[in-house]
C-alpha cells in the first residue's frame, strides 16, 4: 500500500492471513474477496462439491462478514468465486452459467475467466489461443451481471463486454 497500491486482490478472502482484513481497513484500501478451496498448491486435489454454489456463497458471505468485523466499508469489497481456484471443469461451467445467482449478496462480481485451463480443456486449445472461448465468458458474465473482469486481450474483451451490454440493455433508440 505505501508503494502506491489501491486494491487488494485477496484468493483466499480473508482465510490465509488475518492481519490482512486490519490492512485493509487501516488503508482505506479497495479488496477483492475470493473464493476458493485450499492453497494453491492443494486446491485442484478435490474439486467436488455437494452444493457449488451453496458452498461458494457461504464462503463469500463469511468473508464479507470477517471483512465487516474488521471496518471495511461495503463501497471497497468486490466478490470473486474463483473460477478454476478449488473448481474443476464442470464447476466452473456452473457458475457461469448461475453467475446471476451471485448477486444475492450485494456487492460488485468480479469474474477471471481470461484464458483459463477450462477454456483449454473444452476447446482443445493451448493457453494463446483461448482469445474466443475467453469471449463466451466475458459475455456470459456480463450478461449475468459481473461488473468487474480480469483479462489479459482487454481492447477485444472491452468490445466484447460492450456489446453485451449493448444486447442486455433492452431499450429502443
Amino acid at each position: 500500500m505505501a508503494a502506491g497500491a489501491e486494491i487488494i486482490n485477496d484468493i483466499s478472502g480473508f482465510t490465509f492471513d488475518s492481519s490482512l482484513a486490519e490492512v485493509v481497513a487501516r488503508t482505506g484500501a479497495g479488496v477483492v474477496l475470493m473464493h476458493t478451496r485450499g492453497t494453491p498448491d492443494t486446491m485442484q486435489r478435490n474439486t467436488a462439491y455437494d452444493d457449488l454454489l451453496g458452498e461458494v456463497i457461504q464462503g463469500l458471505r463469511l468473508s464479507l462478514k470477517t471483512a465487516e468485523a474488521s471496518g471495511i466499508d461495503r463501497k471497497n469489497i468486490a466478490l470473486d468465486p474463483g473460477i478454476g481456484f478449488g473448481k474443476g471443469c464442470a464447476g466452473n461451467l456452473e457458475i457461469l452459467r448461475r453467475l446471476s445467482e451471485f448477486n444475492c449478496l450485494g456487492q460488485p462480481l468480479l469474474l477471471g475467466t481470461s484464458r483459463k485451463a477450462f477454456i483449454g480443456k473444452i476447446l482443445g486449445r493451448e493457453i494463446g489461443d483461448r482469445l474466443h472461448g475467453t469471449a463466451a465468458t466475458v459475455a456470459m458474465a456480463v450478461a449475468q451481471g459481473a461488473s468487474i473482469l480480469r483479462v489479459h486481450d482487454v481492447a477485444a474483451m472491452r468490445d466484447v463486454a460492450d456489446m453485451t451490454h449493448a444486447i442486455m440493455k433492452r431499450t429502443s433508440q
